[in-house]
């Protein structure tokens, strides 16, 4: 049992289709009481549900059945209460052949509760989940330590790869100066050690930007900061900064409390962005809205850039043709189990909507919900 980064080659991977039935297990979780005692029962009534359908389902050869059926055994789960509690949601991905994989989703809006029987894996609620919380990176500059965090909403996770933690590198002994390695006196010597030491860093960094493009935020002394921001490459695209020493100890809870701010400002400002280009498609007559009229652009390839409101739902299924068909979203009381097997089961249309404008190549993201409610909750901007 493991978790994984959702990077794009993780993804390609998850996508791969495989022999059927992979199954896919969706649930919400709470990280509080006392919704959360209730979790653990949710998990054992999905892992019962699958086993039920699976014994139930014809397509479904009897070694790839008693294979699956030992993974979803609650037993299996029962050392691992703690993945229930991280998060806001929990993928369970299994297939026959493979390790079972379970993904913690972090996201402001509720998580359905799902069974999926396929042959691919279930990915548009971890692609769904990373698009509402708005991942980023934020980089801490610090003499004795740079560090560098992914964030997903207020969750900071420390980034141990790409040769984070950042200590400056020990000079050789002919370079070498008696005392501390940058001292506290000001010299040229110390000056370029700094200098050295942020170059490095930036190296670092373009590694982990290069794997995963994410928004950037800095936060850093007043030493260091303005000369990270004159040797980096990266400085003109930050999406804020926050001049802060000390911040190479800190705990990620902490540290995500004190950039709220800066986050709630960047968000603000992609938003009004968002809003501009659609004010000039409409100008340009490259603008589209409502949930049909999307749906076909979307399909056609033709979204640069696709703006959903974050509670909105839609449920519909796809026909052989590509057709979309809406259905009535139901009132929920106690979360149902959503039972799908096979492709073209009914859904929330809103996951196939993303996933296929993410795959042509299309910007997506959530905005506020009442940001686009003359336009029928979903808009687009055409490529032409």
């Amino acid at each position: 049992m493991h978790t994984s980064e959702l990077t794009p080659a993780v993804l390609k991977e998850l996508r791969r289709p495989r022999p059927y039935p992979v199954v896919s297990l969706l649930m919400p979780t709470h990280r509080a009481r006392p919704e959360r005692d209730q979790d653990f029962i949710r998990l054992r009534n999905l892992l019962s549900e699958a086993r039920k359908r699976l014994r139930e389902d014809p397509g479904v050869e009897r070694d790839a059945r008693l294979e699956l059926e030992e993974v979803l055994k609650e037993e299996t789960f029962q050392e691992f209460e703690d993945i229930i509690y991280a998060g806001d949601g929990l993928l369970l991905l299994v297939a026959p052949g493979e390790e079972l994989q379970t993904w913690q989703l972090t996201t402001p809006v509720e998580v359905p509760t799902r069974i999926v029987f396929s042959d691919t894996y279930l990915t548009s609620p971890m692609v769904n989940a990373r698009l509402h919380a708005r991942p980023y990176y934020v980089l801490v500059l610090d003499q004795e330590m740079s560090r560098l965090w992914v964030g997903e909403g207020e969750r900071l996770t420390e980034v141990e790869d790409h040769g984070f933690p950042a200590p400056p590198e020990i000079p050789d002994p002919e370079d070498a100066i008696p005392g501390p390695l940058y001292g506290r006196s000001p010299s040229a010597i110390r000056e370029e050690r700094i200098r050295q030491y942020m170059t490095d860093v930036d190296e670092r960094l373009t590694r982990a930007l290069d794997a995963q493009p994410l928004p950037l935020f800095v936060v850093g002394g007043s030493e260091v900061l303005p000369r990270f921001e004159a040797v980096s490459r990266h400085a003109a695209e930050l999406a804020g900064r926050l001049e802060l020493a000390g911040q190479d100890t800190e705990t990620g809870p902490r540290l995500a409390e004190r950039l709220a701010p800066a986050r709630e400002e960047w968000f603000k400002e992609l938003v009004r962005r968002d809003m501009a280009a659609l004010d000039d498609a409409r100008s340009a007559k490259r603008f589209t809205s409502g949930l049909p009229e999307v749906w076909t652009m979307v399909a056609e390839r033709r979204v640069s850039l696709l703006l959903v409101e974050e509670s909105f739902v839609a449920v519909g299924h796809v026909d052989e043709e590509g057709r979309l068909h809406l259905g009535e979203v139901p009132e929920e009381t106690e979360p149902p189990i959503d039972i799908e097997v096979g492709l073209s089961a009914e859904t929330d249309i809103i996951d196939t909507l993303v996933e296929t404008a993410l795959d042509g190549d299309a910007q997506v993201r959530f905005v506020p919900d009442g940001t686009l409610t003359g336009d029928g909750r979903v808009a687009a901007v055409a490529r032409y």
